[in-house]
């Protein structure tokens, strides 16, 4: 019987800690900003900056919007931007695009795996 209780109480314990270190999807959530374009999955660095790069060659529009929390895979889709925002390469770096937003800003992407200058 003494060993019956000493086992649940163990367990008890193990499953208290257990819990206590297990993250809960109602903390703190992050996202990533995505844009797939010819093909290839680019991630926002965030607003150009003092001229860091300039507009190249207008590549196309963001043809569809996904949600924040899906990974879009179509290409020109994004889950961030919106529908007819412009996207250009960069005249500075081949696996950076800028995009136009519908106010005026300019945001970085750089191509998946390359977001060595991310801040």
């Amino acid at each position: 019987m003494f060993k019956k209780a000493l086992f649940f109480l163990i367990m008890l314990l193990f499953m208290t800690l257990l819990g206590g270190c297990s993250s809960s999807p109602s903390k703190e959530i992050s996202y990533a900003a995505i844009l797939i374009a010819n093909e290839t999955e680019y991630y926002s660095q965030g607003e150009i900056k003092d001229d860091e790069f300039t507009l190249g060659e207008k590549i196309g529009e963001v043809q569809k919007k996904v949600a924040i929390e899906v990974r879009p895979k179509e290409d020109f889709s994004s889950n961030f931007l919106e529908v007819g925002e412009e996207i250009y390469s960069s005249n500075e770096d081949s696996k950076v695009i800028i995009v136009k937003r519908e106010n005026g800003d300019y945001l970085k992407f750089t191509e998946k795996g390359n977001n060595k200058d991310k801040d």
